[in-house]
């Protein structure tokens, strides 16, 4: 991999850090504003859980890919991006394409996930 498509996609993973950060912070301040109204009752307050409950597994997912995200940038700077963490052997541009933060080929990913 080049010196200036590593830079594309440093550029691009950092982008991806900054909307997720933006995206957190609105989460967490939708998360804060549904506990507090803790006084609304009946099915007014099981709708504001349910919500909570959704925003809550969001966060969740965000906070997960942004730490994806620091990964391939801190593997950027270490030189190791784009090698798979399985394997070793380089991972498809269009796979970093597709999905900047990964750190594993299609095959270990899915010997990974197969458990």
């Amino acid at each position: 991999m080049t010196p200036n498509t590593i830079e594309l996609f440093r550029q691009r993973l950092l982008a991806q850090r900054e909307d997720l950060r933006r995206n957190l912070e609105a989460h967490g301040d939708e998360l804060r504003e549904a506990h507090a109204t803790a006084d609304i009752a009946g099915g007014d307050r099981a709708a504001e859980w349910d919500d909570a409950e959704v925003e809550s597994r969001v966060v969740e997912s965000e906070e997960l890919l942004l730490a994806k995200v620091d990964h391939a940038l801190d593997r950027i700077e270490r030189g190791t991006y784009g090698l798979c963490e399985g394997c070793g052997d380089n991972i498809p541009a269009a796979r970093l394409e597709a999905k900047p933060s990964v750190s594993l080929c299609v095959d270990c990913q899915e010997v990974k996930e197969a458990g």
